[in-house]
Order: C-alpha cells, then structure tokens, then sequence
C-alpha cells in the first residue's frame, strides 16, 4: 500500500498552472459546466472547490512565486478531499468553457494527479489499473498476446497479410477497440474502408501498447513516457507516411502530448529537456480526418440512408484537438440522412462520462454522467446516435440501453461503410 504524506507537491505543477491557479477569480462559472458535479450533486468534486483548496497550498519554496505568495498548509480532511475530487473527474475540459481568465483547467487537473501520486494519495483502483498497464501494455489484461484478435472476425482480410513490416497507413487500434468486445465491430468496419479505398495499410499486433494516456491521466507520468517511446519507435520502423487512429485519446496522445514530451515542455520543473530519443517521422490524423478526405477524393459511391441522425462530439477530439467539422461533413455527405444537433454541441457538449479513468475509479458517478448523456440524446428525436469514440460508443450504448431507449449508437466508420454497402443500420 502507498506512503500517504501530509503534503501536497507544487512542483508537479508549471509555473503557468500555478499562476493560473492564483489568478482564479472565484466566480464559479465552471461548476455547472462539470459533468461531475451535474452527475453527484456533490460540491466537493466541483472545479471551484478544487481550485480553492490548491489556491491555499501554493507551497513555492524554490522560487519568486514563494516568496510572493508564501506557504499554506492544508488539514488532512482537507487533502482527503482534493484527492476525491481529483479523481472523480472525467478530464472533458468542459470547465474552461466560461474561464474570464481563461484557465487551462484540465492541464491543472492533470498535474494535480500527479501531485497526489507522488504523496502516495489516490485510490486503490488507480493502483491496479498501473500494475495492469505496466504488466500486460494494455488497459483490460495482463498480456498482450490477444491484442490482434479482433482481426479473427473479417475473413477476408487474414491477420498475416496485415501484420506486414512496412505500410503506408498503419492503423492505430487502440485498447478499448481491441480488447472490448462491445466494439469490436468498429476496428472492423475501418479496415473494410481502408480496403475499399485501396489503402496500403497495417496494424501492429502486440508491437502496439496503450497509447499511455490511462497512466498520464492516473499521475503517472513518468510511466507514460515508456509507452510513448515504444509506440514511437514501432511506427518508425514500419516506414509509415501516416499513422490513423480511431480513438481521440489516442489521437490527442499522438497529436499533442508526445510531441510535448519529445520537446520537453509539459512541466519546466521535472522535464527542461527533451526525454524521447524518437521523433515521429509521420503524419498522425484520427479516422475522421482521413475518411474525409477520401470521400473528397470520391473513393467511396455513398447509398442513401433515410435515417435521423445525430451526433456527439468526443471530449479529446472536439474541445482536446478542435475537430469538429470533419464528421459532421462524412455525415451529410450520406444521401437522404437528416441531420439533427444535440442540445449541447461542438465546443459545448457535455461528456458521456467515459474518460479520465472515471469508470475505475467511480463507477456509479459513471453510469450516472452516462444517463445523463444518454437522456440528452433520446430527447434529440434521432433514430442513431453517431459519435467518433470507441468508448462513447460503448458508454452511450450502455446507457440508452439501461434506459430501454431503441435509438443505436455507433461510431462514424460504421454509419460509412452502411452506406457505402447499402446495409440496413
């Protein structure tokens, strides 16, 4: 069991965070735009209140922040709390929607988890999901022998003949999509599209681990760093032009954060300088950038669906990455489709409640930020609900289903390839 210490250590945070948290003006817009807070009701888990308890332990010895803001202890009820709040979190950064002073809330977030961690302070679940991670490369098991199975299901694309040691294209699967049966069709469904537009591609069998994101996200930083490092080299030595994820976690890892630590800028204090010997010497896009290019280029001849249809933007690729007109455009490009938005969409969609390890931590906060999300659509009117997330597909199924609603959910890849093949959806 982890040393829990009386401490919390700000050096965990960049000195924009920290001056990000001293110029919070306390004026609470951000907490009924958390979905964790709408989910229990429960004032402690709120931005504000996380915000509060950091702006009163700004511990700076080491630096002019010090000596301008001084050092403030916090009680143990106090810490107990912030770690709650910590971790029931999904991370969809819909909290700094209505920042005055625009504050970067989920990297704040963030950095606070592994200011916990390193105090020995998270919960027990975090700990085994580390151990799973470390152990078997993937979020479900602990080997990751099976990680290429899914493959066993199109017959007409043999595993050998994907497994190949270069490619064009190779196709970033995820964990979810890969060890979650629930969504195995979707991993499917994007290798027929790949095929029918006569894509040179591959997949990486158990040369792919987690993309690295469940342990950034834990506190573990550091960890992630392996996974990242590994994934990088594995792409490289396969000479490909273009690596295509599915996930958007994935994608704002390979986008975003690897880029970061390669360069050495997420934290000034523990990491000044570059720490990944790999560069990546190709271009990342998620699944909906490349399908929509495609469709421009009139790879595909699109049937009519006379379906209404609606859609939910995944947290990392709309507020995390920016992508949001791309699926929307694959989704009209479908003949005969009438296309309805959710309430709250875009840039202002609310999270399905499957990111930032909630459902390991939480599961009942969870289901009922899934509910939720779930109520939202069914009051849209649309017969399916279309996202761009392996895992808002499984959270959002799971939740019309328990709310014994008929509308479907499924991902952007399979409403294209039902139309491409003039199947029933």
């Amino acid at each position: 069991m982890q040393k829990v210490k009386n401490k919390l250590d700000t050096k965990k945070f960049t000195i924009g965070e920290l001056l990000d948290i001293e110029g919070c003006t306390r004026c609470g817009n951000c907490t009924p735009l958390c979905c964790a807070y709408e989910g229990s009701g429960d004032i402690e888990v709120s931005p504000a209140k996380k915000i509060s308890v950091l702006k009163k332990r700004l511990d700076y010895k080491h630096s002019l922040l010090g000596k301008m803001f001084g050092s403030r202890e916090l009680s143990e009820k106090e810490l107990k709390e912030l770690e709650k709040a910590a971790f029931q979190c999904t991370l969809c950064s819909r909290c700094e929607l209505e920042c005055p002073v625009n504050i970067g809330l989920k990297d704040v977030w963030l950095s606070l988890r592994e200011a916990l961690v390193s105090e020995g302070r998270y919960p027990q679940s975090i700990a085994e999901l580390k151990n799973t991670l470390k152990k078997g490369k993937n979020i479900s098991f602990e080997t990751n022998k099976s990680r290429a199975d899914w493959i066993k299901q199109i017959p007409d694309i043999p595993e050998d003949r994907l497994l190949k040691k270069t490619a064009e294209v190779i196709y970033f699967a995820g964990c979810v999509p890969s060890f979650s049966p629930e969504v195995f069709q979707i991993p499917k469904a994007l290798l027929k599209l790949f095929q029918k537009a006569d894509i040179d591609f591959a997949i990486m069998g158990e040369d792919e681990w987690c993309c690295g994101f469940p342990l950034l996200a834990a506190g573990f930083k550091e960890d992630a760093m392996e996974f990242a490092e590994h994934n990088i080299k594995s792409v490289n030595e396969r000479n490909a032009k273009y690596l295509i994820t599915g996930c958007p976690t994935c994608f704002h890892m390979w986008e975003r954060i690897y880029p970061e630590i390669a360069h050495g800028i997420m934290n000034l204090y523990t990491y000044p300088k570059p720490i990944l010997s790999e560069k990546m010497n190709f271009t990342v896009l998620h699944e909906v950038q490349f399908l929509s290019e495609l469709i421009k280029e009139k790879r595909f001849v699109l049937k009519p669906l006379n379906k209404k249809i609606t859609y939910h933007d995944p947290c990392d690729l709309g507020r995390s990455s920016g992508i949001y007109d791309e699926p929307r455009s694959i989704i009209k490009a479908i003949p005969e489709i009438k296309f309805v938005e959710l309430k709250n969409s875009r840039e202002n969609a609310k999270c399905c409640g499957g990111g930032g390890n909630l459902e390991a931590v939480s599961p009942k906060l969870y289901d009922s930020i899934a509910e939720l999300k779930a109520q939202e659509i069914i009051e849209s009117g649309a017969d399916i609900v279309v996202t761009s997330c392996p895992q808002c597909v499984k959270t959002i199924a799971e939740a019309l289903n328990k709310k014994r609603s008929v509308i479907k959910a499924m991902d952007i890849s399979e409403l294209l390839l039902a139309s491409i093949e003039g199947s029933e959806v």
